[in-house]
């Protein structure tokens, strides 16, 4: 029996996955402890798992982001990640590293699995991989560590460009090229703050700068699981082999959801859309809920809109095709659908993929760039750069008239369906890693 330790940051995106593969290790014969938001202690228990809240300077509450760092709204998707990074990531390193210290020095612990967000283990890999004990610490246990990409892949290489504008990868001489230029500037301009964060906080900790730059951590982990199918993500030459593709882990909770009372409109003649803004960036519905609202509305499409947390009577719903529910499990739902309209949430974009759904997809804020890019590379969506009316209704009857966009969700979902995350992961932990500790890590240069 493994003693396992799952640490992420207190964001619903991060930790509901986290939950799923502590989940399956619990009915695999492991134990599993879990380190995140007391907010998210009642779930955490109710999946077989101990929890242990994190240290009340890194523990907020991602219900009311804005209202915790004002100003937040107001950035552009650019800046606000940016933002993101500095202030829920970063700067939680020291109480995140303090934590996890803690938890291995009270406990025996096996495994250590961090979703790529949780930086509090970078101080602990900084050391290990060089070799020495971090200064002033006592020695504890050193467990295996993985990393679980709960995003798309942050690490760079040199086949692509740097993490956050959602530029495709290049191969060729000049693309290449391109990719260094563009690296360095992110690291040396765009990320410096973030970087000299992250390095002051390992040095507080560790008695040394950071051992990578800060979105290359999971390259110092020994395992590195990444939670979609090889074809969804970039591939990349200098790290493929050490990638284990496990696929996504997805919370199927809809066969014990009832269902609503309007469920039996889903079984009319006309299409399905279903529309959403996740469960992070949905403080106002008039960014993409409200508009694919308005731009459906009056046509044949029924359209299903879920707000993730806001009051569904708040939403402004035009015509009598729309309905505004809270909440359906995504697993009950997209096998019913036709279109997905969303902002690009990991989850979300993979609960579609999973059933064949082809993907309308708007979204600037956290990594949805990212995703989107992925989606039109796939050739599994379009990707709207405005969500006025016109633009989304277009965009839609795209989707629904070109059978070419289904026809790659379903190759994808073929590909998709012989993965499984949280069994994927648990079965990986019985075999030895692919890169041992006190390797250096093949990380690119800062």
């Amino acid at each position: 029996m493994r003693n396992v330790l799952l640490c992420s940051a207190p964001l619903t995106g991060h930790v509901q996955p986290m939950i799923t593969i502590g989940k399956q290790l619990v009915s695999d014969g492991s134990t599993v402890v879990m380190l995140t938001g007391s907010r998210f202690r009642e779930r955490v228990q109710q999946a077989g798992l101990e929890h242990i809240s994190l240290p009340v300077s890194s523990d907020f509450d991602d219900r009311d982001l804005d209202g915790q760092f004002p100003g937040r709204s107001r950035l552009p998707g650019i800046l606000r990640a940016r933002y993101d990074l500095e202030n829920f990531f970063a700067r939680n390193i020291v109480a995140q590293h303090q934590a996890v210290t803690k938890v291995l020095a009270e406990r025996a612990v096996d495994v250590v699995l961090a979703e790529n967000l949780f930086l509090g283990l970078l101080p602990t890999l900084t050391v290990r991989d060089a070799g020495s004990p971090p200064t002033g610490s006592a020695r504890m246990s050193s467990p295996r560590i993985g990393s679980v990409c709960t995003s798309p892949l942050m690490a760079a290489s040199r086949d692509t460009a740097p993490f956050g504008p959602g530029l495709a990868p290049s191969t060729t001489p000049w693309g290449m090229r391109r990719n260094r230029l563009l690296t360095a500037g992110a690291r040396g301009v765009v990320l410096r703050r973030v970087q000299r964060i992250a390095d002051a906080a390992v040095q507080e900790t560790v008695g040394r700068d950071a051992g990578s730059f800060v979105l290359d951590w999971p390259l110092l982990a020994d395992d590195i699981f990444v939670l979609t199918a090889p074809s969804f993500e970039y591939p990349r030459r200098d790290l493929d082999e050490r990638l284990d593709y496990v696929g996504p882990v997805l919370d199927t909770a809809g066969g014990s959801h009832p269902a609503p009372p309007w469920w039996h409109r889903l079984d009319g003649p006309d299409p399905v859309v279903v529309v959403t803004q996740g469960t992070l960036d949905n403080g106002d519905m008039g960014r993409l809920v409200e508009p694919t609202l308005s731009a459906l509305a009056h046509t044949r499409a029924l359209v299903i809109a879920t707000t993730g947390g806001p009051s569904p009577e708040a939403v402004r719903a035009p015509g009598d095709n729309g309905v505004v529910t809270e909440f359906i499990p995504f697993d009950m739902l997209l096998p019913r659908a036709d279109v997905l309209v969303t902002n690009g949430g990991w989850g979300g974009v993979h609960f579609a993929l999973r059933h064949g759904v082809p993907i309308v997809v708007a979204g600037t804020t956290e990594d949805k760039n990212e995703v989107a890019a992925r989606i039109v590379r796939s050739g599994t969506g379009i990707r709207l750069r405005s969500t006025r009316p016109a633009v989304i209704r277009r965009a839609v009857r795209t989707v629904l008239d070109d059978p070419g966009y289904r026809d790659r969700a379903r190759a994808l979902a073929k590909e998709l369906a012989v993965l499984d995350g949280a069994r994927g992961i648990s079965a990986a932990l019985n075999r030895p890693p692919k890169h041992t500790s006190g390797m250096p890590a093949p990380c690119p240069p800062r």
